[in-house]
């Protein structure tokens, strides 16, 4: 035990309210799946040990708030994080799109030294309410690619039976090594239900053939053309509040010159 290298990582747990970040945390910590569901109050740690050949790695595990009211609070918990768990509800599509305003936040909060992140779709136990295809969720990560330079990677999973939870931490340890420059570390067999974007990128003919088959989605699941629609109305919603700020500033401004 004392002949291993010790690594500390700092994970952020980040995504919208209520979309499983608590229970990924506590599956993957052994706790087992909890119907209940308490919202998480600013941040809450976690840490788990694994050895890794001869490396011993503690995760610390920042589960962060989803809700708006804690956005100022949450932002001091990026600080010496080095991955970036991004988590969305594949039953929700704005739950997806809401993840650039996220990555925007862990860049700045990190002051950019996040060195590797994962997209999370979660529920997908739900195969019914799906509306989130791996398709439509690898195309949303990609643009977020070519936006920002980031190298990500997808995993999908479900905190109700544990699907590829397990699978997606192990993963990230071997990437945190490797970003590490640990050589000599050995990785485990590739995994299956984790993809690089950069082999999305280079080779979407090899995606598709493990896209979700329309057994696992419903007929329900929202087309390309109607996520890009969702997006148009997103954005339009989000001038309109803009400008209705504004005016209610404006307003109240020249409320205050009156008295």
């Amino acid at each position: 035990m004392n002949d291993l290298r010790k690594w500390n990582f700092k994970v952020v747990l980040a995504g919208p309210g209520a979309v499983g970040k608590t229970s990924i945390r506590e599956r993957y910590m052994g706790k087992g799946f909890e119907t209940s569901y308490l919202k998480t109050i600013g941040a809450d740690f976690a840490s788990k040990k694994i050895q890794k050949d001869e490396d011993l790695i503690t995760f610390q595990i920042w589960d962060l708030a989803g809700q708006d009211s804690y956005k100022v609070v949450r932002s001091t918990f990026y600080k010496g994080a080095i991955a970036g768990i991004l988590v969305f509800d594949c039953q929700d599509p704005t739950t997806m799109t809401n993840l650039k305003e996220w990555l925007d936040e862990a860049i700045k909060g990190s002051n950019n030294g996040i060195l590797v992140y994962i997209v999370i779709a979660n529920k997908i136990d739900l195969k019914e309410e799906r509306r989130v295809s791996r398709d439509m969720a690898l195309e949303f990560c990609n643009r977020m690619k070519t936006e920002t330079g980031i190298r990500f990677y997808y995993s999908e999973t479900s905190a109700l039976t544990g699907q590829n939870i397990q699978e997606t931490f192990e993963f990230l340890a071997d990437k945190l090594l490797e970003v590490n420059n640990i050589k000599d570390a050995m990785p485990f067999a590739k995994t299956n239900g984790i993809i690089d974007l950069d082999d999305y990128d280079e080779t979407p003919k090899e995606v598709s053939t493990v896209s979700v088959s329309s057994d696992s989605v419903s007929s329900d699941s929202v087309s390309r053309d109607e996520f890009t629609e969702l997006q148009d109305r997103i954005h339009t919603i989000e001038e309109r509040l803009n400008t209705i700020q504004t005016i209610i500033k404006k307003i109240v401004e020249k409320i205050q010159e009156e008295e």
